[in-house]
């Protein structure tokens, strides 16, 4: 049947619920860093190729990406999405180093910046450690 790029999104917007945002994010927003997300897992693993636009369909108001994925592939692409999400979040907050009111001068507005940091490189060891776990594509079967 393939792997739901709907249910997917739902995970990636629960994971990321209690981060502030900028604005809004819209679902299809949510589903789009999906996309992306699966479109990194066949970089990462060598088979550019083997990506197909066209094995995304909508069924019974289910987006599908019609290919069987293993759940450590489905594990993949959420990471890849949620670091997505918040390099998008990071873009915004990079911004902010400290600002002046006519009362009083606040530094350090950019400590939102290091949390986010941390989280993306927490992100980046679980997408490292999930991807090496993948021997198939480690090694270069």
């Amino acid at each position: 049947m393939g792997v739901s790029v709907t249910r997917m999104a739902n995970e990636l917007k629960e994971l990321t619920e209690w981060q502030k945002t900028p604005e809004a994010i819209l679902f299809d927003q949510y589903v789009y860093m999906i996309i992306r997300g699966i479109k990194k897992l066949y970089i990462d693993t060598n088979r550019p190729a083997s990506y197909d636009d066209s094995l995304l369909i909508e069924e019974d108001g289910e987006i599908i990406y019609n290919v069987n994925m293993p759940i450590n592939e489905q594990e993949y692409v959420l990471i890849c999405a949620q670091m997505i999400f918040y390099q998008k979040v990071q873009t915004d907050v990079n911004n902010i180093v400290g600002y002046t009111t006519n009362a009083l001068t606040i530094t350090n507005a950019d400590k939102p910046y290091a949390n986010l940091q941390n989280t993306l490189d927490t992100l980046e060891l679980e997408r490292r450690r999930i991807y090496y776990k993948m021997v198939t594509y480690s090694l270069g079967e």
